[in-house]
């Protein structure tokens, strides 16, 4: 699978944009099942996975979108939304044929708290009793592009693939108090974003991520203030 050449094909078309990847058909393909459907249409929207009244959404990016879909969809169905995050990744430079140059282990390792980034903006996403979230923790690749559109953290290199080598672990949240597992046992009964960076080892930017959606979820709430800072406990 990943010794293959990305084709011409395979490339994104405009600047910032992503086509349906390598990585999002390849976890479909993992998670399907005999007699399941595969780009089923169901209210005007085409659906990843279609087993019985089950609906399997596999989203690599972007969950703040899914929130219209989802709730056109779960009157009628239990909708499953499968979130992969890169605990390890490996980084290919390709050429504009497609072949590999260089190949390298990124030191960047992600995490189930990285899941926040895209909660943040759907806090509400898993409210509704039909809907849950499982984060799938994975191995995999990148394919870096040399075509001066990319982002200035990668001195204007493209990703233009993601690919899948292994599957780690599956994170299941059927309801929005689930969520509450991910905070640190040793988290005290009042906590401010600082704190909460700190035990987690994230940054404070990530950790008032983490407040914010669990806040709006109405599952902790600001207590008072520790200098400028919120003071946050749980409900």
């Amino acid at each position: 699978m990943t010794d293959e050449p990305i084709r011409p094909d395979d490339l994104r078309t405009g600047i910032g944009t992503l086509q349906e990847n390598s990585l999002h058909a390849e976890i479909i393909a993992h998670l399907a099942q005999p007699g399941d459907i595969l780009e089923a249409e169901i209210n005007r929207y085409r659906i990843d996975i279609l087993h019985g009244d089950q609906i399997i959404e596999v989203q690599t990016r972007g969950l703040g979108k899914l929130r219209k879909k989802v709730a056109a969809l779960t009157d009628t169905y239990q909708v499953s939304i499968i979130y992969p995050i890169y605990r390890d990744k490996f980084i290919h430079k390709i050429d504009d044929q497609g072949k590999t140059i260089s190949r390298r282990r990124s030191p960047k390792k992600g995490q189930l708290v990285d899941v926040f980034n895209e909660l943040v903006n759907a806090p509400d996403l898993i409210s509704h009793q039909n809907v849950s979230l499982s984060v799938m923790m994975i191995e995999g690749e990148e394919y870096w592009q040399d075509d001066g559109q990319g982002s200035w953290r990668r001195k204007n290199w493209s990703i233009v693939d993601r690919r899948l080598l292994a599957i780690l672990h599956l994170y299941h949240f059927s309801q929005p108090i689930n969520l509450l597992e991910i905070l640190p046992d040793a988290l005290p009964p009042q906590f401010t974003n600082n704190q909460l960076a700190k035990i987690l080892r994230i940054t404070p930017r990530l950790a008032g991520k983490i407040t914010y959606t669990l806040r709006k979820a109405d599952l902790i709430r600001i207590t008072g203030k520790e200098g400028r800072a919120n003071r946050f406990e749980i409900i």
